[in-house]
Formats: structure tokens, C-alpha cells, sequence
């Protein structure tokens, strides 16, 4: 698989297309660098707190598996 990453500081109207992908089947994401992604900005510990509804009470974990004694 052919993979190019590059960064471009001001893409403009337009992104240069390498030779190698010129008129194939290509794939384009585009993510900013500088920016937190949004999970990161939205999830933290804070914001987790008080948002459990319902018991802790935990399940029975049924019987215990017998194993044999090491010799």
C-alpha cells in the first residue's frame, strides 16, 4: 500500500496531488493538527462526574473452577 502524509500549513483552495496517485482510486482524510480532537475536548474525569444511574451491586460470578495442584 502506497501511504503519503504530509503536513501543509495553508491548503488554500486546493491540495497538490502527488504524481503517484494521479488518477487512481485515493482516499483523502484531512485532520488539523493543532486542534484536540473533540473526544478530548468533551471527555474528561470532571465531566464524568455524577453520570452513573442505577445499583453497584455486583452479579454472582458462579462457582469457582477447581484446578489441579502444581507439583
Amino acid at each position: 500500500m502506497f501511504a503519503l502524509r504530509q503536513i501543509v500549513e495553508d491548503p488554500g483552495d486546493f491540495i497538490p496531488v502527488p504524481p503517484e496517485v494521479k488518477h487512481k482510486r485515493t482516499e483523502v482524510i484531512f485532520l488539523l493538527v493543532d486542534q484536540p480532537s473533540i473526544s478530548e475536548e468533551k471527555l474528561s474525569l470532571a465531566s464524568l462526574a455524577g453520570s452513573w444511574s442505577g445499583s453497584l451491586e455486583r452479579e454472582p460470578q458462579g462457582e469457582y473452577e477447581q484446578r489441579l495442584e502444581l507439583e
